[in-house]
């Protein structure tokens, strides 16, 4: 699907982490944003939950804005709101997904991207998955 280019998908929380200054999250994500072998993608969860947060100024918003112009926006569809209700159903109770990380999963399985995260006791037992971490990522 996308040849020689490497498209993965990009946790929330590692926004949020370059956000506050993480060093390695904004190392990656630069990366990830300027060389042309990757392709950065996020889910539109995830820009719900940038934008959620209860204490956000105007230059806050416009620097996620500018980041999220710099990414690929994954948005919700039929089969992945389908695969999310799955893993909902399957993992809500014995694992405790959410919605919204259920919906990231299954974004990222639908495509075929792997997801950076450093939340990866959300997503570890979701078959098929491949979760790589922010600072491992280009090592």
């Amino acid at each position: 699907m996308f040849g020689e280019i490497k498209p993965i998908l990009i946790d929330t929380d590692v926004i949020i982490n370059h956000l506050r200054g993480m060093e390695e999250d904004t190392f990656f994500l630069r990366r990830v944003m300027v060389e042309e072998e990757f392709k950065g993608f996020f889910s539109v969860i995830t820009e719900i939950e940038l934008f959620a947060a209860e204490k956000i100024d105007d230059r806050q918003a416009e620097e996620i804005s500018k980041i999220l112009e710099n990414l690929y926006r994954v948005e919700l569809n039929s089969p992945i709101a389908k695969l999310a209700g799955k893993l909902l159903g399957s993992y809500r109770k014995s694992n405790g997904l959410e919605m919204p990380d259920a919906v990231i999963a299954s974004s990222a399985l639908y495509h075929g991207m792997p997801l950076a995260t450093k939340n990866a006791r959300h997503y570890s037992f979701i078959p098929g998955l491949l979760l790589v971490s922010p600072e491992a990522y280009f090592s």
